[in-house]
């Protein structure tokens, strides 16, 4: 089954579409199903006021170990580059494994992605 992780992304409709450019872009002729793209969509998807927030729970999130993860990763890059604000938390399934980050200027993004830890009462 494998360590999984649950992942979600805010940015602009803009920085969406121009994710989903690139990933059809270098996934083209690959042969590999890719996360989201033009034709594709995540497994989250919410859009509000010109802003976006896509993800996928339960996932194997490796980067550079699988290409579908890296091209999303590498379309962020892309964002990174082009001074597009965004949002992006991974929670995986350790209580303090948590990644978050963000890039330009994400206040001014409508919605908003941030990590949440609930405490679960378990019997042994």
């Amino acid at each position: 089954m494998g360590y999984r992780s649950a992942v979600k992304i805010a940015t602009t409709r803009e920085g969406y579409d121009l994710m989903c450019d690139r990933i059809d872009f270098i996934s083209e002729g690959l042969d590999s199903y890719p996360l989201m793209g033009r034709e594709r969509k995540p497994d989250f998807f919410d859009e509000e006021n010109g802003c976006v927030v896509f993800g996928w729970d339960d996932i194997k999130w490796y980067v550079g170990l699988l290409c579908d993860v890296t091209n999303v990763q590498e379309a962020l890059g892309e964002l990174d580059e082009q001074k597009i604000p965004y949002e992006f938390c991974r929670i995986g399934e350790s209580w303090d494994d948590i990644e978050f980050r963000t890039s330009g200027d994400n206040e001014n993004l409508a919605i908003h992605v941030e990590p949440s830890v609930a405490i679960e009462v378990v019997s042994s």
